[in-house]
């Protein structure tokens, strides 16, 4: 029996020492080695990433820096750092020795710390008496008056789907030693302008403030003859009444790998703000030459209604809000394929948007970002003019199940829009009749696309407009600006997206690294939906009932003194005033029970947790014991 026991320890010793030196051995053998089992495969780079690290145009340094001294007892927040660290150790490996990365525990009161606070990260304070953590990272590239710094001030687990896109972006705008220029084409007085009505200058939509801190924009003209190649990025903003030669300079430029954002409308509201519109004015804008080679449909006569997305708008002064079929507010359901563009935006306002589809035989490849419910159809913008009650169009309204696209990124190859030769202006017809000459149609230029085309199409201009996404308030003479909707960071991300290399664009969103207990959302939704539906009825009827309440208890006669209810009233404004309190009861009761059922869950998870698990587990035990026992007996 002691000869066994012996044997058995020194075969455990033994098998624990094969094990140790075996795994030295392997990590030093294979040092690269990956093996990824994660369901969204979180420690895997795109090739994306492994290609904009392994090109960058000069080398970056990544200073990571996080507390972990300090983080102790904050194990969630050591488990992110530990995943970000190991993401940034992925990123250097693929870099070929274009990347370096340096982690710093940066202590209270020493140099890293001082370093941190030098390279502008932020110290958070997870919670009272304890010190301040750092959890940031710096990426330089360049030296002297030539070095950039890109920094994380501290990473925030709401961005953590986009981790390797903002890495990845990050470390090629530090590398590459100009900002990206953007050209932008208007018709709409996106850069400010003069108001003819109130004699008095525009400001700037605030899109283009926000473009401006992190790009070259380089305004261009609705007549342009031909565009830089220099340009990273085509910006068009409602494309109204184009000129043959700007959409042949906008055909090549795309043909010659340039990338391009588009933003059309069917009715683009401030489509001659300040000025007084005639009835019936076209304010459409289109491009259908280039988006028939694109391979995209777009109809400028119609927009999208729908009874699910639409916003509620105020009636007027005393009169009842109601909901706006136009003016949709898009949540993260109405979220197309998955994108960097769109990845972390909650709330978008969109008004009398249009639609876009994939044209049939295209060799382009269509992919949806933003859509609507299936509670939508379309209607002719006619039915929002000007003289029209927005009220009305529920009248017409009838769901088709459909769902509509809103914005979507095309790319692929494609063919040139004017297979018949370069257009030419009317001045230079003219010019070339008088010589004698014919039009030439036999100038270079570019049949097909060099390389698969990058194109991003929004079917609304509105969505831009300060007015459905950003307040100005005054404090102290500055106008601070309070985004109440994501527009906005929609247009940056878009410009940021398209503006970097085809690289950066490819680059999928992470999957996420804390999982949601997808269960209890799907029935907090449920309930949520079932509380706004009774709760918008029960609001209804109360609405009703102190109506009829204040018109009874308003009776008055003509000397403006109240009249003496009759028997019969007296009895009906009781029972209304009891109805009205009944309605308020069933309303706080609506509200008790919308959690209910979570909370039901929650405790049957918590009953088996503390106590199934560990008696299961100990019945396991106690049968392993028995079957022991019974052998060695």
């Amino acid at each position: 029996m002691k000869t066994n026991r012996l044997f058995s320890g020194v075969g455990l010793a033994a098998v624990a020492v094969v094990v140790l030196f075996s795994t030295l051995i392997f990590d030093r053998i294979f040092t690269n080695a990956r093996v990824d089992l994660t369901e969204n495969n979180l420690y895997t780079l795109s090739e994306g990433s492994k290609n904009v690290v392994s090109t960058l145009e000069r080398p970056v340094q990544l200073f990571f820096f996080f507390s972990r001294s300090s983080t102790k007892d904050a194990l969630a927040w050591r488990n992110y750092a530990k995943q970000v660290k190991e993401l940034l150790e992925e990123f250097e490996l693929a870099s070929e020795g274009n990347v370096q990365l340096h982690i710093i525990d940066p202590e209270p009161f020493s140099e890293e710390e001082d370093q941190a606070a030098e390279y502008g990260l932020e110290a958070v304070n997870l919670a009272a008496g304890v010190d301040p953590i750092y959890f940031g990272m710096a990426i330089v590239s360049g030296e002297g008056d030539a070095q950039s710094t890109e920094i994380v001030p501290f990473f925030q687990p709401d961005r953590q789907e986009l981790l390797e896109y903002d890495i990845a972006r990050m470390m090629y705008q530090a590398s590459t030693t100009k900002k990206p220029k953007v050209g932008l084409i208007s018709s709409l007085d996106v850069n400010g302008g003069f108001d003819m009505m109130r004699r008095a200058p525009r400001q700037p939509w605030f899109v283009m403030s926000q473009l401006e801190q992190l790009f070259e924009i380089n305004p261009l003209t609705m007549d342009e003859e031909e565009i830089d190649s220099d340009i990273d990025l085509l910006v068009i903003i409602h494309p109204k009444d184009l000129p043959k030669t700007t959409l042949f300079a906008i055909d090549q430029f795309v043909l010659r790998g340039g990338r391009a954002l588009v933003f059309v409308d069917p009715f683009a509201e401030l489509d001659g703000a300040g000025m007084q519109q005639p009835p019936g004015a076209d304010v459409s804008s289109s491009m259908p030459e280039l988006f028939d080679a694109w391979g995209v449909s777009f109809t400028p006569g119609m927009f999208v209604a729908d009874s699910r997305l639409a916003l509620q708008v105020s009636g007027g002064q005393g009169q009842v809000p109601f909901k706006h079929l136009a003016i949709l507010q898009l949540t993260d359901a109405s979220h197309g394929e998955q994108d960097v563009t769109t990845g972390q935006l909650e709330s978008m306002n969109f008004s009398s948007a249009g639609y876009l589809t994939a044209k049939e035989g295209a060799t382009t490849t269509f992919k949806p970002l933003l859509l609507s419910s299936e509670f939508a159809m379309t209607m002719g913008v006619d039915k929002i003019a000007a003289s029209q009650n927005p009220k009305d169009l529920i009248k017409s309204f009838s769901a088709t199940g459909e769902r509509y696209t809103f914005a979507a990124r095309i790319s692929g190859p494609v063919s040139t829009a004017f297979p018949e030769g370069v257009p030419v202006s009317e001045g230079k017809a003219a010019a070339a009749s008088l010589e004698g000459a014919v039009a030439s149609s036999q100038d270079e230029y570019l049949t097909q696309s060099v390389s698969d085309v990058q194109v991003m199409i929004v079917a609304d201009t509105d969505v831009l407009s300060d007015r459905l996404w950003v307040r100005m308030q005054a404090f102290f003479g500055q106008n601070i600006p309070q985004p109440f909707a994501d527009n906005g960071a929609f247009f940056v991300n878009s410009v940021d997206a398209l503006s970097g290399s085809s690289d950066l664009i490819s680059i999928r969103s992470r999957g996420r690294f804390i999982r949601p207990f997808t269960v209890v959302q799907e029935m907090k939704h449920r309930a949520e939906a079932s509380f706004r539906e009774k709760e918008e009825l029960l609001q209804q009827e109360l609405a009703l009932t102190e109506q009829k309440l204040v018109e009874l208890q308003g009776q008055r006669d003509d000397s403006g003194n109240m009249m003496t209810l009759s028997p019969a009233q007296a009895v009906e404004l009781e029972k209304f005033q009891d109805q009205k309190l009944a309605i308020r009861k069933q309303l706080r009761e609506v509200q008790h029970q919308l959690n209910q059922d979570i909370d039901d869950l929650d405790m049957w998870l918590k009953v088996i947790n503390i106590t199934f698990v560990p008696v299961l587990l100990t019945l396991i035990a106690i049968f392993m014991a028995v079957i022991r026992r019974r052998r060695l007996g």
